[in-house]
């Protein structure tokens, strides 16, 4: 009796990573009442839709460092601006219709850097970028939204 009850203990026990929604690869919720991108934003997670993965930060992939960068919409131009881990990144931003937005301009530093700062300037730097948002998230899509990151507010 006693290893069934640890076995259930045990089974529904969270898992780390999935106490939150915001997590599901698909669960995502965009929340219409914000429209904006202006904020802080470091990144969280890459998803990866076609094989169904969630990547969080390691040492190997972001040699443990942060990407946190800010959006200002209430200037003329609008900018972008922040650091990808060992480089940083500026630009300007225009909204494309509803949830789209494209970096007008963006210029960076090229130091060596992991595999997230490419991914991370690899999302962005897309014709017409996809968006979901809400008061604490922000995720991105790429690669013809077979790939997303995710950012949380700071």
């Amino acid at each position: 009796m006693r290893l069934l009850t640890i076995i259930v203990a045990l089974v529904t026990l969270p898992m780390p990573g999935c106490l939150e929604d915001s997590f599901d690869v698909n669960g995502f919720r965009d929340d219409p009442s914000v429209a904006s991108l202006n904020g802080k934003w470091k990144v969280i997670s890459f998803e990866d839709y076609s094989k169904r993965t969630v990547e969080f930060k390691t040492q190997d992939n972001s040699w443990n460092g942060d990407i946190c960068v800010t959006f200002d919409d209430t200037v003329d131009p609008k900018w972008f601006a922040g650091g990808i881990i060992t480089n940083h990144v500026f630009g300007e931003f225009d909204y494309l219709g509803d949830r789209h937005f494209r970096l007008r301009r963006l210029g960076t530093t090229f130091v060596g850097e992991p595999a997230w700062g490419d991914k991370f300037r690899k999302a962005v730097c897309g014709e017409r970028v996809k968006f979901k948002i809400n008061a604490q998230r922000l995720r991105l899509y790429f690669d013809n939204n077979r790939q997303s990151v995710t950012l949380a507010r700071v």
